[in-house]
């Protein structure tokens, strides 16, 4: 039998046939205004570059490294998706970034407090697609409804259960012999499998690490109250704590799901988990090299963009930690917007202190273990080449 290897290009528009139609539907189901916000910071859905299903190509492979049916992963890569965008959401505006991607950001467009609401269904909706397993499922009808039934048309009482009967007795008989849900038939339809209490304890994980990182992220900015006299590897714990607690949560959690709904044993569950971890590290250092250094044409975003909002990227705090003064006295000014000759002369200092090169170094370093741990998790001989060639497209093309 010949395997046929598909390209990265190839992989990410199979994740986005899988993922895309079931996402879109899931965001439909959403009421207004909280659907529009959706639409909006998920760039009208029909829009969103490749980079955009990096994390659900993830979830879909590591499903089929584990010997399953990516198919099954489906309901878990659009659980990620929405995860990934309501974090995003929340950076756009805790940061005020106007524009991303060459679109207005969510907030900047309805304003911050009609955003977060937004948000928080779509964190919301998430969660239900991961508990039921199914993104397309309609509403359950109300109870009072169900309740007009007539005898002839009622179905029948289920067998009296034993009084003792455990929880687990009980999920297997209602997988066994049906339940009034009206959300079962929908499910299996489908064609959605049914997610193990484990993934949302992954999905649920993930979030508390995302707020964890939101609030190091908030304690830690680089703003004119920040301490002159706080330690400049203080700051660089920090930022790296931040990031492995959001981006490195976030990767892994797509991977961990993807394994788990595969039906990957404890042990490659974990390895996969923890190679998402490594390889979200690898990416958000090359997505803080492109906040300083990228190309506007490309990110979206202005010249210079994390020096022009002060924001606390990697760069910056590793310079500051190889004691980068004259960048702590620009980012200090208060009452002073930085002109076009400050941002090129603190892109200069960055760049002199070795912080640039250092980030750098570090996106490869981190990688390298991402790929350690992927092959320590065993993945079936078809998904290892796929997973390596976006490992390594992923850090060149971060989003």
């Amino acid at each position: 039998m010949v395997t046929v290897l598909r390209t990265v290009d190839d992989v990410l528009a199979w994740a986005e046939l899988l993922v895309g139609p079931p996402l879109r539907t899931a965001v439909g189901r959403l009421p207004e205004p909280s659907r529009e916000v959706a639409e909006l910071q998920l760039g009208g859905l029909d829009e969103d570059p490749p980079a955009a299903r990096t994390r659900a190509a993830l979830t879909l492979v590591c499903a089929g490294a584990v010997g399953g049916d990516p198919h099954d992963a489906v309901s878990g890569a659009v659980a990620v998706e929405l995860v990934h965008h309501w974090s995003g959401l929340q950076r756009d505006l805790f940061d005020g970034d106007l524009t991303r991607l060459h679109r207005p950001t969510a907030w900047s467009v309805v304003g911050p407090h009609p955003a977060t609401l937004g948000g928080q269904a779509m964190l919301a909706l998430a969660f239900d697609v991961a508990a039921t397993g199914d993104p397309t499922r309609r509403v359950p009808r109300p109870l009072r409804q169900a309740s007009r039934a007539t005898p002839d048309t009622a179905p029948a009482a289920p067998a009296r259960e034993p009084v003792r009967q455990d929880r687990a007795t009980r999920d297997r008989f209602t997988e066994q012999h049906g339940t009034p849900d009206p959300c079962t038939d929908a499910r299996r339809q489908s064609g959605a499998a049914s997610v193990d209490r484990a993934g949302v304890r992954i999905l649920g994980d993930t979030v508390q690490q995302l707020l964890h990182g939101q609030h190091t992220d908030l304690n830690t900015a680089l703003d004119a109250a920040l301490p002159r006299h706080r330690s400049g590897n203080d700051l660089l714990r920090a930022c790296i704590t931040a990031v492995e607690q959001r981006s490195g949560a976030l990767f892994g959690c797509a991977c961990a799901l993807g394994a788990l709904a595969g039906g990957g044993d404890a042990a490659r569950v974990e390895q996969l988990r923890l190679f998402g971890v490594r390889l979200g590290l690898a990416v958000r250092f090359a997505e803080d090299l492109q906040g300083i250094w990228g190309d506007p044409a490309v990110t979206g975003r202005p010249a210079f963009a994390d020096l022009r909002g002060r924001r606390r990227s990697l760069p910056v705090a590793a310079a500051l930690a190889a004691g980068a003064d004259e960048l702590a006295d620009l980012l200090h000014r208060e009452g002073r917007r930085l002109s076009e000759a400050d941002l090129e002369r603190a892109a200069k200092v960055v760049e002199r202190s070795g912080a640039r090169s250092w980030c750098a170094q570090q996106a490869d370093d981190l990688l390298a273990q991402a790929l350690v741990a992927l092959d320590l998790a065993i993945p079936e001989p078809a998904a290892v080449a796929e997973l390596v060639a976006l490992a390594r497209w992923a850090t060149r093309h971060p989003a």
